[in-house]
C-alpha cells in the first residue's frame, strides 16, 4: 500500500473538481485531483454543443473547450493527479482524513488535512418515474445517448421517443435530429418544457421537432427491442386521464428524467442530506456538516449552468483555506426556505468574513414581476430582490451582503405575495 500525503484532496475531475483543484493550488497548498475515469472533464467531455463560460469567461465555449482550459491549469500547476483511482473509503478522524483508494498501481493510503468532494450527479432511471412494462434493448438514459453519438458515433435509433422535457433532453433532441434520426417525439408531464428558455428555442423549436405536453409513458412494450410505448395525458397534478392511452411506435426509448446527487458517499461517513436538494446541507462556504469536508458542484444542488457549479468550487476553495488557517466561527445564522422556495442553499452561515454570501434557490411556482423577500426571525424584511420572472425550472441566484445577517438567529427567503 502506497501513501501520500496532502493539504487538500479533491475527489471528483469534472469542471468543479478542477476549478477547486487549481484555486486552492494556486493558494499555495499542496493539492491531489482524485478521478475515478482515465480521463478529466466529466460530463463536459460529451457535451460538444456551445453555451458552456458564458459568465466565466464572457463567450460560449463547448464542453471539452471549457474543461481544457482547467485541465490544462491543473498540469501547469503541477496539482497531483490520480486517474482510474476509486475512492473505497473516508475516515474522519480529529486532525485529519485517511482516504483508501483503489488503482491499477494498486491500493493508495492517502492522509489529508481537508477534502473537497466534486462527484456529481447521476440520472433518474425508468423504474424511479414507475414507468411499466419490460426491460427490452433499446432504453437510454439521455447522458448516455450523448456519450454514444458524439464520443462513439453511433445513433441509437431511427423512431425515437424521449421522456422528459428538461435542458438535457430538449439538448439531445436536436442532436439526434441533426444526426438522422428519422422520427422524434418529447414527451413530458409539465404544461411547458421544464428546461431553459433558450434551450427551447434553438433545440426544439428552431427544428420543429414535434413535443406533447401533459403526456407520459404508461408502458414500455417489446420483448427483445422496444417496439412501441403506450402514452396517456395527465391532469395538472400529473395523475394519468382514463381513456386517453395511446400505442405509440417506436425502437428507441430515452430517459430525461432528471438528475440526482451523488451523496451516498458523504451519507455514508455521516454528512447530513438535505432532503429536498438531496445534496449535503452546507454552510456558505459549501463544508458539509463535518469539518473540513467540503462539497461543490453537482453533487451540492443541480445548477442550470457550468459556470454556476464553478463558481461553488471557487467559494469552497476560500472556505478551505479558512479552514487550514484555523479561522474560528461564530455563531451559526439558520438560512430557512420560506414560500414558494422549493430548495436553497447554504442551509447556514457561519464564518466571519466580509465577502457577500451567494445564495441559490428554486421555487415551486411561476410568477412574474415577482419580488424576493430576507427576513430576519422576528418577520422584519432585510432586502428584497426583484426579478421580471421566476419558475420552477430556473435557478436563481442572489447576493446578500454578510452585514445584514450577521447578528440574527434565523434568515428566511420567501417569495412576497405583492
Amino acid at each position: 500500500m502506497k501513501a501520500y500525503n496532502y493539504d487538500v484532496v479533491v475527489i471528483g475531475g469534472g469542471p468543479s473538481g478542477l476549478a477547486a483543484a487549481t484555486k486552492l493550488a494556486e493558494k499555495g497548498y499542496k493539492v491531489s485531483l482524485i478521478e475515478r475515469k482515465d480521463e478529466l472533464g466529466g460530463i463536459l467531455d460529451q457535451c460538444i454543443h456551445d453555451g458552456f463560460g458564458t459568465k466565466l469567461f464572457n463567450k460560449a465555449l463547448s464542453g471539452p473547450e471549457f474543461a481544457s482550459f482547467f485541465i490544462n491549469k491543473a498540469e501547469s500547476l503541477g496539482i497531483d493527479i490520480h486517474l482510474n483511482t476509486y475512492v473505497k473509503n473516508v475516515e474522519i478522524k480529529e486532525n485529519e482524513k485517511e482516504i483508501v483508494a483503489i488503482s491499477p498501481q494498486g491500493v493508495k493510503n492517502i492522509k489529508t488535512k481537508a477534502i473537497v468532494y466534486a462527484v456529481g450527479c447521476r440520472e433518474r432511471h425508468q423504474f424511479e418515474i414507475k414507468i411499466g412494462g419490460t426491460r427490452p434493448a433499446g432504453v437510454y438514459t439521455a447522458g448516455m445517448v450523448q456519450r454514444l453519438i458524439n464520443l462513439y458515433g453511433i445513433l441509437p435509433g431511427k423512431n425515437i421517443l424521449i421522456v422528459g422535457g428538461g435542458d438535457v433532453g430538449m439538448i439531445v433532441a436536436r442532436h439526434l435530429y441533426l444526426e438522422g434520426a428519422e422520427n422524434l417525439l418529447i414527451v413530458f408531464p409539465e404544461k411547458r418544457f421544464a428546461g431553459l428558455p433558450r434551450n427551447v428555442q434553438q433545440c426544439v423549436l428552431d427544428f420543429g421537432i414535434p413535443y406533447r405536453p401533459q403526456t407520459v409513458v404508461k408502458e414500455i412494450i417489446g420483448k427483445e427491442r422496444v417496439e412501441g410505448a403506450i402514452l396517456v395525458r395527465v391532469d395538472e397534478r400529473w395523475k394519468p386521464i382514463p381513456g386517453t392511452e395511446e400505442l405509440y411506435p417506436c425502437d428507441t426509448i430515452i430517459l430525461s428524467v432528471g438528475l440526482i446527487p451523488y451523496s451516498l458517499k458523504l451519507k455514508k461517513i455521516g454528512a447530513k442530506i438535505d432532503p429536498k436538494t438531496k445534496g449535503p446541507e452546507i454552510n456558505e462556504f459549501f463544508e458539509t456538516t463535518i469539518e473540513g469536508v467540503f462539497a461543490v458542484g453537482n453533487l451540492v444542488q443541480i445548477f442550470d449552468y457550468v459556470d454556476d457549479a464553478v463558481e461553488s468550487a471557487l467559494i469552497a476553495a476560500n472556505g478551505v483555506e479558512k479552514y487550514l488557517n484555523q479561522e474560528p466561527k461564530e455563531k451559526t445564522v439558520e438560512f430557512v426556505p420560506g414560500k414558494y422556495i422549493r430548495a436553497l442553499i447554504p442551509h447556514r452561515i457561519e464564518w466571519k468574513d466580509d465577502r457577500n454570501i451567494i445564495a441559490f434557490f428554486r421555487v415551486n411556482t411561476e410568477k412574474e414581476n415577482a419580488y424576493i423577500e430576507l427576513r430576519d426571525e422576528n418577520g422584519n424584511l432585510l432586502k428584497r430582490y426583484f426579478r421580471r420572472y421566476i419558475r420552477p425550472s430556473t435557478l436563481e441566484r442572489i447576493e446578500i451582503p454578510r452585514e445584514l445577517i450577521q447578528d440574527k438567529r434565523q434568515v428566511t427567503l420567501n417569495v412576497s405575495e405583492d
